[in-house]
């Protein structure tokens, strides 16, 4: 981030937008993948969001100026939501309640591969090539992608056709059904804030770890490897633990040892402990509740009404990444010279995802 900022002149808030951006578009084009999906299929909708993805991507490389790296963000954001949704959608296609968290668990493992290397591989590639061979990157990889959905993934969902209108109507009812669910909105917060406290993170310590506590850029991503590693713990329990406690029993404990994580974040600033390693380690304890915590939410909330997986799903996305933009321009306004306001947006949001989780406990479904 600062060097983008370097070269187009601009502010580190500014750039920082572009995330805001792309998180925005994100959660927007997840309110009509879900509809569009239960009504046409699965396999059309990833393949159009990977087409869009990948140009983006490249279209992000090529920017030459902060407009139009903006705007390819946003496009960026709107591709790989079809991805996201899709993929929780097909595995409530194939699976009841407690095998789509086993699934979406052992999916998620593979996904945390993502943030937990991401910082790594970054730091490298911007160190060696500029921070435009990231976006390149990127668009390599939704192209390998793209080629391999379109040889070898099959529908798991039957288009039900039916006219333009006859689809918007099916699209509205199904929105207004969960809605008015309150074990689904309940797990769907407990979703939006979890990723709330983790976006704040990612958004937010990378400036102050490399502008305030003096970290390079590739000593950072080898840092960051410190706190995600924990996700792999906390999906490793999801994967051996979902069917013995159930999936309820999995958010509360996930949801709790992730408030533990936050607080233990927050306890170090307050006592005047101001190191790399006090803005990393402790979230590595809240990443093993994140884990444990999403798989078991996610594919809860999508078998509230099974009929509507595509549906719900969008609206976890929306959820999940809409709170995740107003917790990054929150970090944005912050002031970065330590981690302790960082801290607090952190703890906020997990406790209040701890709050709906035990809500939600109250109207929860037998298992």
């Amino acid at each position: 981030m600062p060097d983008i900022a370097k070269d187009f002149g601009v502010s580190i808030f500014a750039v920082q937008s572009t995330l805001i951006s792309f998180l925005i578009a994100y959660a927007i084009a997840h309110f009509f993948y879900g509809g569009i999906a239960d009504r046409y299929g699965r396999r059309p909708v990833l393949l159009w969001g990977l087409a869009i993805y990948t140009l983006a991507s490249l279209a992000c490389a090529a920017s030459n100026s902060m407009t139009m790296l903006m705007l390819s963000r946003v496009l960026q954001g709107v591709g790989a939501a079809g991805s996201m949704v899709m993929v929780r959608s097909m595995v409530r296609d194939l699976y009841n309640r407690q095998e789509s968290a086993r699934a979406l668990a052992i999916i998620s493992s593979v996904m945390a591969f993502a943030p937990a290397s991401a910082p790594a591989i970054g730091g490298y590639l911007h160190t060696q090539y500029g921070w435009k061979a990231s976006f390149i990157f990127l668009a390599l990889l939704g192209l390998a992608l793209f080629s391999y959905c379109s040889i070898f993934m099959d529908e798991s969902h039957k288009s039900q056709g039916g006219s333009f209108v006859s689809n918007f109507k099916s699209m509205a009812t199904g929105y207004r059904v969960l809605i008015s669910q309150r074990i689904f909105v309940a797990y769907n917060l407990n979703i939006g804030f979890v990723s709330g406290a983790v976006f704040a993170w990612f958004a937010g310590v990378p400036i102050i770890l490399i502008n305030s506590y003096g970290v390079s850029p590739d000593q950072f991503g080898y840092l960051m490897l410190t706190g995600t590693s924990g996700a792999f713990c906390g999906y490793a329990s999801t994967i051996l633990l979902t069917a013995r406690l159930g999936v309820n029993r999995m958010i509360v404990i996930g949801t709790s040892v992730g408030l533990c994580g936050a607080s233990i974040y927050l306890a170090l600033p307050l006592l005047g402990i101001f190191t790399p390693l006090s803005a990393i380690a402790p979230m590595f304890i809240f990443t093993i509740g994140l884990a444990m915590t999403f798989p078991n939410a996610m594919a809860a909330s999508v078998s509230v009404q099974p009929q509507y997986a595509g549906t719900g799903a969008a609206l976890n996305g929306l959820s999940q990444y809409g709170i995740a933009a107003l917790a990054t321009i929150a970090v944005g306004s912050l002031p970065s010279t330590n981690h302790l306001p960082l801290a607090l947006v952190i703890f906020t949001f997990q406790l209040l995802a701890t709050i709906a989780t035990y809500i939600g406990w109250s109207s929860r479904p037998a298992e």
